[in-house]
């Protein structure tokens, strides 16, 4: 009788803490920025006095509610989205803030530029394609997964050319102790992998975008 009495409040503790871990439904919102980049010495040659206008960018997406969630072990979920659900004008900002990282003269599309459209060499947008961050929580652990797939176009005001690229990035990780700032990290990096390939694949010549494999 002794192993039973010892037995059954160990079982309740283990109980009473797994539907501690169980979602609620919440929606937690991440506020991606730029991180840190440390761009090659060649870039530092680049037409840095180009003018490139940044539009919103057109969430294509199949699901526009979240960009994923997190499934607990006893049931239940916790949703995630990104800038407050406003995907088209967030990425437009991460873009600015990516290329005034790496020297180049961005801008939002304002009013003002709206009606002085021609003070821009290039008009850079977007359609996001893809973009999702997941947590799949264990025993174990969580696994963080995390995808982005955007369809690029930059539009040469001097010639009227056009440039199109479509770019993906993803990234994974595992965490003993699950925080939404881990997958809120790992999203940035993703981000981050996704803007790096977006300039290795750009050049510039007389104030126009061009792909480098097409340039040379």
């Amino acid at each position: 009788m002794t192993k039973h009495i010892r037995w059954i409040p160990c079982l309740m503790v283990l109980t009473l803490s797994l539907s501690g871990c169980q979602g609620t439904g919440q929606m937690y919102n991440f506020d991606l920025h730029a991180l840190p980049s440390s761009p090659a010495r060649s870039e530092a040659f680049h037409d840095d006095s180009i003018k490139i206008l940044v539009l919103p960018f057109q969430d294509k997406r199949a699901q526009t509610q979240r960009i994923g969630r997190r499934t607990h072990v006893p049931g239940g979920i916790t949703q995630f989205n990104v800038w407050n659900g406003n995907l088209g004008e967030g990425m437009a900002d991460l873009t600015v803030e990516y290329l005034t990282q790496r020297k180049w003269q961005a801008s939002r599309e304002t009013a003002a530029t709206e009606s002085a459209p021609a003070s821009s060499d290039v008009v850079l947008s977007g359609d996001i394609l893809l973009m999702e961050a997941n947590a799949k929580s264990t025993f174990f652990g969580t696994d963080l997964d995390v995808k982005m797939k955007v369809a690029f176009e930059a539009k040469n005001r001097s010639d009227g050319s056009t440039v199109r690229m479509v770019l993906g990035a993803n990234g994974s990780d595992k965490v003993v102790t699950f925080d939404p700032k881990d997958l809120e990290q790992l999203t940035n990096i993703v981000a981050k992998d996704l803007f790096n390939q977006l300039f290795q694949d750009l050049t510039v010549k007389d104030k126009t975008f061009h792909l480098k494999s097409e340039a040379r």
